[in-house]
Order: C-alpha cells, then structure tokens, then sequence
C-alpha cells in the first residue's frame, strides 16, 4: 500500500489472511491479521487491486474489508462523482444524458453502498452546504450529492431527496437548483419534476408527485414558460420510460389540455405531430433513437384515456386533432399505427 512518506512493499504472493481458503506454502509464509488487511486496503484506489485482494481473502472477510473501505472514505463518494464531469446536464443535453445513464447508475450505487455504510450521512445535509451546492455545483465533493436535490434526483437517490423535502424543506415548486454539470450561477434550469421525468426514476417521480405542496401554478410562475405544457411536451418526446410518461399525464394535479402560451397547441396536437414527423413524407419509419414509433402510439393513447381532447385545435388550427389524424390516415390507410390513434380517438368521441 501506499503510505504518505514512501511506498510499503508487500510480496503478496507469500501473505496469508488469517482465516482465508487457501494457505501459502513453505516456512516463509506470511500471516496477517485482517485487521491489519482492512487497514492496507484503506489505502487503495477501487480496481482491480482491490477487487483482487477481496478474491483472495475470500467472501466472509472480503465483506468486512468492504465495510471498513467505505467508512468515512469521502474520496470514494468524489471519484463517484468524478466520473459525471463533461456529461452535459439532461435539461440542456437530453440525448448525451441518456447515452450515459448507466454512468450515472454506477454512480447511485456506488453512492448508495457508501450511505449504507455511514448511516449518519444525513447530518452532512445542512443549510451551509445547501446554499453552498445550490447554483454552480461543478464540485467533485462528497457532500454535493446530500445537498442539492436536483443531482439527488439525476443520480437517482431517492433517500436523499426525500429527506431534503421533508426535513430541510427543499421547495419541489421551486427553480432554485441546478444539476450537476450545469455551471450557470443565474439560471436556474432545475424544475424537479422535468428532471424526475427524463431522469426514468419511477420511484422518485410518483415520490415527487405525492407532495402535498406540489402546485403546478407556483411551477408555472417560476418561468415564461407555461411549464405543465412544457413538461407533457418534453416527457412525451425525451422520457425514455413509457411508465413515467404514464404516471404523470394520469395524476390529478395534471391538465392534459393544457395550451401552450407560445402557439397555442396542445400536448395532444404536438403528440400526432411528433407521430407524423415519424414518416416524414412517405410510408417508411423514420428512426427514433431513444422513443419508438409504437411507445408515441402508446403515448397518444394515454393522453386519450386521461382526458384530451381529439376536438381540440391541432398544430394546423385549421383542422382538430381528430381531423389532422384522419388525414394522415388517408395518405398512408395501411398505416397500423395511424389506424390504431383514429380508433381511439374516434372511441372517446363517441363514448
């Protein structure tokens, strides 16, 4: 291992941990307590080294030198984070966020190992490191992730964001955090729930949806945007996650014909247009990279089912929504998808 002052060399192929498997062989055997193991492996990056010390010990004591890594070792939390740098935040770089959802996976597990370790991380949530981490958090500390609940949210820690509204107040109505790679000191681009919706987190998203406090017309007053439309618009064409999209539209608090301040469209209206766009002039599928054609099919439905409007205005006033359907099913009457939208939509005319 190595210490502050030089570099201790060990031949560990003559060590032995007290207790292991397997047993050296030969009068210059080496045994060493697995205090003293644990100790040397304080010392030690996460890798292959230490990954192979564990194998060597064994499970049983492979466990305990786990447990005594993780306690109080604040750099393992900061490499965690360290692997996030560069990944453009997902309210700015939506796509580049998704391609790199499993680093961010890592990250909540290697996070949530290190919590389960040090029970007592709550009290590292204070409001000194809260106003702290609150507008530009490009730091690559371990309290970051306890104290900013938009990068709870992007790692995916439930726990966390949880006790920052229930106990430190934190404001999900409010525009006050940025993520984790968004360096803005001004704008602050984190409304919770947006982030909970591309995020896929279903257990954060209903969790944030279940707060008494949740109100869609503070959300709204935070911006110039008319947000409850923006974040329908956004979830159909950027949540990866059928469920999410799902759970939101279905909760009361939401309005599935909300109009948009900028065009007067509607999330149904922009839904078929998003659909049309999929076949661009013709009859052949566009790729989608990240939603498919059958889970935007998915998502009219529901928007259907949970109360919009086929009467409303499409994205050509000129027509409704029903209207607009119907003639993209002419141009393309093969169409299963097209069909399928104008079924529905005639059903809940006629229901």
């Amino acid at each position: 291992s190595q210490a502050s002052q030089g570099v201790i060399l060990i031949p560990w192929s003559r060590v032995v941990a007290v207790g292991s498997p397997a047993r050296a062989s030969g009068d210059d055997a080496i045994d060493i307590d697995i205090d003293l193991i644990c100790n040397i492996a304080s010392y030690m990056n996460p890798g292959d080294d230490l990954a192979g010390l564990c194998v060597a010990v064994g499970s049983a004591d492979a466990a305990r030198i786990r447990t005594e890594y993780l306690r109080d070792n604040e750099q393992y939390v900061a490499a965690s984070l360290a692997k996030l740098k560069g990944i453009p935040d997902l309210t700015t770089g939506w796509d580049s966020f998704c391609d790199n959802l499993h680093v961010f996976d890592k990250c909540r597990d290697n996070v949530t190992a290190w919590m389960q370790v040090n029970t007592g991380w709550r009290a590292r949530c204070t409001d000194e490191h809260m106003e702290r981490y609150r507008g530009a958090p490009l730091r690559v500390e371990a309290n970051l992730v306890f104290n900013n609940p938009a990068v709870a949210i992007e790692i995916g820690l439930l726990d966390v964001l949880r006790y920052l509204v229930e106990e430190k107040g934190v404001d999900v109505n409010r525009w006050l955090w940025n993520g984790y790679n968004s360096d803005d000191e001004e704008q602050r681009n984190a409304s919770l729930i947006r982030l909970a919706l591309v995020r896929g987190d279903i257990d954060i998203l209903k969790y944030l949806l279940s707060v008494d406090e949740l109100d869609f017309a503070r959300i709204n007053a935070e911006t110039t945007e008319n947000v409850e439309f923006q974040m329908i618009v956004f979830a159909f064409s950027q949540a990866v996650k059928d469920e999410c999209y799902k759970v939101f539209i279905r909760h009361p608090k939401v309005n599935v014909n909300d109009v948009a301040r900028n065009d007067g469209s509607n999330p149904l209206s922009h839904g078929l247009r998003q659909l049309s766009w999929l076949y661009g002039d013709g009859d052949e599928e566009d790729s989608d990279e990240y939603v498919s054609t059958a889970s935007h099919v998915r998502r009219i439905v529901w928007l259907l089912e949970a109360g919009a409007n086929p009467r409303a205005n499409a994205v050509d006033r000129s027509l409704t929504c029903i209207q607009y359907a119907k003639t993209q099913l002419d141009a393309r009457p093969e169409n299963p998808h097209w069909r399928l939208v104008v079924a529905k939509m005639d059903e809940v005319i006629n229901a």
